[in-house]
């Protein structure tokens, strides 16, 4: 199960990431336009691992033929993709992805301007995050930008924002991350900007330049732009010693053996101190490797478990090209690396016969030994960006007394998730996109679409950007504190 936040940025940097050279790029025939958009419906017919779940397919056959039908003239991949976004946002798989890659955008290579601006998106309103310049006041929810209202800004940015059905939080989250490459795709960027926002009850105008992101002095900033925390595992205490603190962001990053000395560690503390509390922090944990959920829910739970039912996989030749084409391995290793090493619904994608549905079933968890465990009194926060393993790993604790959860619908569901995206690329436009091609279930029901659910819901606020706060963690906090004083 892969990284969701890692292909995010990916998809981002393959968008800006090319050399400060102009180049003009050819247009598509309607042949060639023709021909990408029915490799696109073959591959999702054909490989998705469940696509009526996340889809209704005959709506989806219908926009894919109304699209093609219309693609009589030559065109170029930035408006291919542009027409081609629609169509694809109706998938409702937060695991599904499209972009636009740096060769292939000719408003990019033509050297137009970009928008040096990231935002924070609440409640279907924008609020300014951060410019390269600083020179638009933080937290300032945007009214306008060049006299485009924010509410068609942010109709566009939900187009590119997918989700586990229509989790709203979860599209906002993924739309901050698209808002850099998406918005100068679809509305004007001046060498002055002019962004209306409103700020402590003032309407003001702020003034931002565009920008050619593939200038080198831009260019590090639409790269890095995201603020991502340099150590993905925190572990502390409160100066009373009362309530523990985990913060996982991420069940990828590190090394197996330093994730695992982490987590021995953190929970040796815990269990000598024995706190009232533990939080155990997932925000915007977009997921991993789901045996590094496994390990922590181990730490968590005292009888033993299930922590995935089943996984199933769909056998797809399409799909196994495209894993062998975005590898430099030669096709026969790639099917012996992963026929040998990978999980059985991976190896079960190299053996099956073309569309034939493969079920693998998992063994309960063993929890470890008692001392080892925390059965106290455990708060888990998350939100719309923690997905995937994360998803596994709540709907394990979900299971576990005395728990509360916290924070805004995951964007993960209470059946399970899907997992293993596959990179694909249009052949004509080199549109790239990603597919879900494994599904994880948790339980014997039927799949669901619907999201795991705080116990107690804490919005997001626009005003800890100004005053560098965590609203939710110390609404957290405050909560754990009256509990103590209740006793």
């Amino acid at each position: 199960m892969k990284f969701l936040k890692v292909f995010l940025l990916i998809f981002v940097l393959n968008q800006l990431r090319c050399n400060a050279q102009t180049t003009d790029i050819p247009l598509l025939s309607p042949a060639q336009a023709q021909s990408d958009v029915s490799f696109f419906e073959k591959l999702f017919f054909s490989t998705h691992v469940d696509l009526a779940l996340v889809t209704d397919t005959s709506l989806l056959r219908f926009r894919i033929d109304t699209l093609r039908s219309g693609l009589d003239d030559s065109i170029s991949a930035t408006e291919l993709y542009r027409r081609l976004t629609p169509v694809f946002s109706s998938v409702r798989d937060i695991h599904c992805s499209l972009s636009l890659p740096a060769e292939s955008n000719d408003y990019l290579q033509a050297g137009n301007l970009y928008l040096p601006l990231y935002v924070f998106c609440s409640n279907r309103e924008l609020f300014i995050k951060g410019d390269f310049f600083d020179s638009c006041m933080v937290g300032g929810r945007i009214i306008s930008i060049n006299d485009v209202q924010s509410d068609s800004i942010f109709d566009i940015l939900m187009l590119h924002s997918a989700s586990e059905g229509e989790n709203i939080h979860s599209r906002e989250k993924i739309a901050e991350y698209h808002f850099p490459s998406v918005y100068p795709l679809y509305f004007n960027v001046d060498s002055v900007n002019t962004i209306l926002i409103e700020y402590n009850g003032d309407t003001l105008n702020n003034f931002l330049p565009g920008v050619d992101p593939k200038l080198s002095l831009y260019s590090d900033y639409f790269e890095n732009g995201f603020d991502e925390q340099k150590h993905p595992y925190q572990f502390g205490f409160t100066d009373d010693k009362t309530i523990a603190y985990i913060r996982i962001e991420s069940f990828m990053g590190g090394n197996p053996g330093e994730y695992r000395y982490f987590l021995k560690n953190a929970f040796l503390h815990i269990n000598r101190l024995e706190p009232v509390a533990l939080i155990l922090d997932l925000r915007h944990n977009g997921g991993g490797f789901a045996d590094y959920g496994k390990f922590l829910t181990r730490f968590l739970m005292k009888e033993r478990y299930t922590y995935v039912h089943n996984l199933v996989s769909r056998s797809s030749k399409i799909a196994q090209r495209e894993i062998i084409r975005q590898t430099p391995f030669q096709p026969e290793i790639v099917r012996l690396l992963q026929y040998t090493f990978g999980n059985k619904a991976m190896r079960g994608l190299w053996n099956k016969k073309e569309g034939l549905i493969d079920t693998t079933y998992e063994k309960q968890v063993k929890p470890f030994r008692s001392g080892k465990v925390y059965s106290g009194f455990l708060v888990v926060m998350f939100d719309g960006m923690s997905a995937s393993t994360t998803g596994l790993v709540c709907n394990t604790l979900r299971k576990r007394p005395n728990t509360l959860f916290t924070g805004l619908p995951a964007g993960c569901t209470v059946s399970g998730t899907f997992g293993q995206p596959t990179e694909f690329e249009l052949p004509n436009s080199g549109i790239i996109g990603y597919i879900s091609i494994l599904r994880f279930n948790q339980d014997t029901n039927p799949s669901v679409l619907t999201p795991i659910m705080p116990d107690v819901e804490l919005p997001e606020s626009a005003s800890d950007l100004i005053f560098e706060t965590d609203s939710q963690l110390n609404s957290v906090l405050k909560l754990i504190r009256e509990k103590i004083r209740e006793k």
